[in-house]
C-alpha cells in the first residue's frame, strides 16, 4: 500500500488577496507532483505579506497506523532552531546587554575553548570558530540526556578543530550561543525564547523536544528507500541539541515568527540588516540564515532562508524578502531535501521558480 495517498487540502484562492500574484492552482499542481512521483509527506506553506494564499498537507504522521498528516501538525524544525537563537543574540545586541565582538572567554570563562579569547559572538553566528561539531554519540540511547556544557566540554577535547576565521558548519556555536544567552540574562534559553518570542508574538505551538516527550499530533519522522519502504527512524535525545536544533513547530506559527521580523516587530533595523548581510566568502552563510539572489529566475529574487535536517525531519523557512513572500515546506521523511540548488525537481524550488519567475 503505498504510504502517501492520504492527504488533506487547504487552498485560499488568490481572488481572497486583492493584487496577490500568486497563482495557489499553479502551487498546487506542483505540490501534487511532488506527492505523485517523490511521496511527498508534510505540510507545504505559502503567504504573502504574512497572509497564507496556499496551505497544504500529505501523507502520515506514523507508522504503522498512517495517521493523516493535517496543517495543524507539529514538526520538529531541526536547525531552523538556530534561528531563534539568533534573533535572541540580536535582541541582546539591541539592548545593550552583549556585543558582537566579545569573546567566548570573556562571556563563558568558566569553559576552556580553545582560541576562546580570540572566538567572538560574530564568529559563532558565522559559524567561523573553527571548533569542531559533535560526536553523534551524544544523541544515542546509551548517551543519556546531557547539558549543552557537558557537549560542548567533551567535543573541544575529543575532536580535532577546523581553522579560525573559515566556514565550517557546526552545532557547538550554536550551543556556545545559548549557553551565552544564559549567562547574559540569567534565564534558561528556553525560558528567553518562551518569554521574548513564543508569547508574545504568538507561538502557542511551538516549544522544545525531549526524547519521549512530544506534542499533540506531532509528526513522526521516516527515513525511507524505494518507493514504498519507509521505516521510523530511531529514538534520540533530541533535547542535547540545546540551542542548535531542539524545537518543534507548525507552518502557521514560523508564518507568525517570519512576520515578526518585518517591520522592526522582533529586531531594529540595523539587526535586522545584519541578519540579512549576505556574506560570499562564508557560502553565503550569514547569522544562521543564508542570503542571496537566486540566480535561476529572470526575477532573481532576493532570498532569506533556514534550513534544517536531521534524520527525517527535513525543513525549510524560504523568505522572498523584496516581495515579502514566504516558502515553508516541514516534512517528515528525508524525501524532501532541503539543501538542493539548481534543482528545478527539487520542491522547495520549483515553488520558489512559481512565486519569483
Amino acid at each position: 500500500m503505498r504510504l502517501f495517498l492520504l492527504f488533506s487540502l487547504f487552498i485560499l484562492s488568490a481572488s481572497c488577496l486583492p493584487g496577490t500574484p500568486i497563482d495557489s492552482l499553479a502551487l498546487d499542481k506542483i505540490v501534487q507532483e511532488h506527492i505523485d512521483d517523490h511521496q511527498f509527506s508534510g505540510v507545504v506553506l505559502v503567504a504573502q505579506d504574512g497572509r497564507p494564499v496556499y496551505h497544504r498537507a500529505a501523507g502520515v504522521a506514523e507508522l504503522p497506523g498512517g495517521t493523516p498528516i493535517t496543517p495543524e501538525h507539529h514538526f520538529g524544525i531541526a536547525s531552523v532552531t538556530k534561528l531563534f537563537t539568533t534573533v535572541l543574540i540580536l535582541r541582546l545586541v539591541d539592548r545593550g546587554e552583549l556585543r558582537l565582538q566579545q569573546s567566548v572567554a570573556e562571556l563563558l570563562p568558566e569553559l576552556e575553548i580553545p582560541r576562546g579569547n580570540k572566538i567572538t559572538v560574530h564568529h559563532l553566528l558565522l559559524h567561523q570558530s573553527g571548533l569542531p561539531n559533535e560526536a553523534g554519540t551524544v544523541y544515542g540511547a546509551t548517551s543519556g540526556p546531557l547539558t549543552a556544557e557537558e557537549i560542548v566540554s567533551r567535543t573541544v577535547k575529543e575532536r580535532q578543530r577546523g581553522r579560525f576565521g573559515q566556514f565550517n558548519y557546526n552545532n557547538i556555536d550554536y550551543l556556545l550561543l545559548g549557553l551565552i544567552i544564559e549567562a547574559t540574562t540569567g534565564r534558561s534559553w528556553r525560558e528567553v525564547i518562551r518569554q521574548e518570542i513564543l508569547s508574545p508574538f504568538g507561538l502557542e505551538q511551538t516549544g522544545f523536544l525531549a526524547l519521549g516527550q512530544y506534542p499533540e499530533h506531532f509528526a513522526k519522522t521516516f527515513s525511507c528507500k524505494g518507493e514504498n519502504s519507509c521505516t521510523p527512524d530511531p529514538t534520540y535525545y533530541v533535547e542535547n541539541f540545546h540551542a542548535a536544533a531542539s524545537m518543534y513547530s507548525t507552518t502557521t506559527d514560523l508564518l507568525r515568527f517570519d512576520w515578526a521580523l518585518y517591520d522592526h516587530q522582533l529586531l531594529s533595523e540595523k539587526s535586522m540588516a545584519l541578519l540579512a548581510q549576505p556574506y560570499p566568502e562564508n557560502n553565503y552563510a550569514g547569522y544562521s540564515v543564508w542570503n542571496y539572489r537566486y540566480p535561476f529566475t529572470e526575477s532573481k529574487p532576493t532570498i532569506m532562508e533556514r534550513r534544517g535536517g536531521i534524520m527525517g525531519a527535513n525543513v525549510v523557512l524560504v523568505r522572498l524578502t523584496d516581495s515579502r513572500h514566504t516558502i515553508i515546506i516541514l516534512s517528515n521523511t528525508d524525501r524532501f531535501n532541503p539543501d538542493s540548488f539548481g534543482d528545478p525537481n527539487n520542491l522547495r524550488e520549483a515553488l520558489v521558480r512559481a512565486v519569483a519567475p
